[in-house]
């Protein structure tokens, strides 16, 4: 399970460890634009909805000047947090301009969001979005698996604890984000190696719940 983070440290070192264990990149036009030169970075573009200054036009000028499209693991289209029908009502109007510039298009899943309700045929990716509560409910688990079933890749967003990041394994996520690197990479950068080596080991929290 890769780890994206919405923070680039400016230390060489710390970017090298870095790129040396597997973590990437997620991008936004109102934080991290661009991705370094001469550093190898694997990434995806978030449409950064959330802030109170989003500006379509804005996000999509960005979209355009993004080299290599066809090289994001995903970019995800305008959504309306906590939302599922505003969300699913903004789909139609801008999945098609994502997919038109070369990027796999991501449909956000927020609260009250079905099997069903997930335009399937037209995304490439899911991206767990919504509210603590809802993003780590069997509606949202039983959504990845569905995903996973039909080749999609699965993206859990803000993920910044080692039982979130196990959460986010168990349903099946390729990837997730954090802001884990915000402050302290020095020594954060460290422990989220740790816990990325760590994951693929630790006995799944359902199977502990079943124990009990």
């Amino acid at each position: 399970m890769l780890y994206l983070s919405g923070c680039l440290p400016s230390k060489p070192s710390i970017r090298q460890l870095l790129l040396d264990n597997n973590v990437g990149l997620l991008l936004t036009h109102l934080s991290q634009r661009n991705l370094p030169k001469d550093e190898n970075w694997i990434w995806a573009a978030d449409n950064a909805c959330f802030a109170s200054k989003w500006e379509s036009s804005a996000w999509l000028r960005w979209l355009e000047k993004m080299p290599n499209p066809n090289q994001a693991l995903f970019a995800t289209v305008p959504d309306a947090v906590g939302d599922h029908s505003k969300t699913l009502e903004m789909w139609p109007k801008w999945f098609k301009q994502v997919k038109d510039l070369g990027f796999k298009p991501a449909f956000i899943l927020q609260n009250g969001c079905t099997i069903d309700e997930v335009p399937w045929d037209e995304c490439d990716a899911v991206f767990i979005g919504g509210t603590t509560e809802w993003k780590i409910s069997s509606q949202s688990q039983a959504i990845c698996q569905e995903a996973k079933k039909r080749s999609k890749w699965v993206h859990m967003g803000r993920v910044n604890s080692f039982r979130r990041m196990t959460i986010a394994r168990d349903f099946g996520c390729d990837s997730v984000d954090g802001t884990y690197l915000a402050f302290a990479p020095d020594f954060n950068a460290l422990r989220l190696i740790n816990m990325i080596n760590r994951i693929e080991e630790e006995p799944s929290l359902f199977e502990c719940q079943e124990a009990w």
